[in-house]
């Protein structure tokens, strides 16, 4: 199974670029080529949150007429610059959960992919709550194969403008994962850069965004003008899991002369 993992890409509605200076629309739509000329094509491409940078009707617009091509099914998840309802508006042929939460759950090739909404209306942190564990629940995967997908990490990063800001209620996570050991990793957005690390015993990472990335440092939370990318999860039996970091950059080929 291949799973294309994107994140935060901060579409603005009338494609302009954010901060007068980085192209996401551009950076996306390089990301979206790249995607389609991958071999083997993925299964699924999992976005993982903050999809827009405004949530208006025309930013969702503008990323339905980005995505309308794509040659494989993907899935969409909030971030803390979306909105759940207006999310769930625009793409009603998204199988979103009942209730307020914009998760979802997609079965591929015996696998269970969750995506778990966890954002907090109007606040930039994630929160494991009632609502989410009790969602939770109801797809518990249990010993089954299984993908958890979330936009803020509930671990830290090391940025400390971040950690504030990732999701909280960890330990809820923690206990729900220790109660369906099927889960393999977990996966998430909202950092603006490629981690590894590990939480509650699995393997977990964050995605790049397509567009900008956040700085490395110690002071206050800052952009940076490094290349876009994306992650392709690959899972063979035999081998298990394998993270690929892409730049949104297409690459030629150049095979090795004989």
């Amino acid at each position: 199974m291949r799973i294309a993992q994107l994140s935060d890409l901060h579409l603005t509605a009338d494609g302009a670029p954010l901060y007068g200076r980085v192209d996401t629309a551009g950076a996306l739509a390089a990301a979206l080529r790249r995607l389609g000329q991958l071999d083997p094509r993925p299964d699924l491409a999992v976005f993982s949150g903050d999809l827009v940078n405004e949530p208006t009707a025309a930013a969702y617009a503008r990323l339905a007429g980005a995505l309308a091509e794509l040659p494989m099914p993907w899935a969409l998840l909030p971030g803390n610059h979306d909105d759940r309802a207006a999310l769930k508006r625009a793409f009603p042929g998204q199988p979103w959960a009942a209730g307020p939460l914009a998760g979802q759950c997609r079965d591929v090739a015996g696998w269970r992919l969750v995506l778990l909404d966890a954002t907090v209306p109007g606040a930039d942190h994630g929160e494991i709550g009632d609502a989410q564990i009790a969602w939770l629940d109801a797809v518990a995967p249990g010993a089954r194969p299984s993908l958890l997908f979330m936009h803020q990490p509930p671990f830290a990063v090391g940025i400390p403008g971040l950690d504030v800001i990732a999701c909280r209620g960890e330990d809820r996570l923690a206990g729900w994962l220790a109660d369906n050991p099927g889960v393999a990793a977990v996966c998430c957005g909202h950092v603006h850069r490629f981690t590894v690390t590990s939480f509650a015993g699995r393997r977990a990472v964050t995605a790049p965004s397509t567009a900008h990335q956040i700085a490395l440092y110690p002071g206050p939370v800052a952009y940076t003008l490094e290349p876009g990318g994306f992650l392709v999860h690959d899972w063979s039996a035999g081998r298990g899991w394998l993270t690929h970091y892409l730049p949104v950059a297409e690459a030629a080929i150049y095979p090795y002369a004989g």
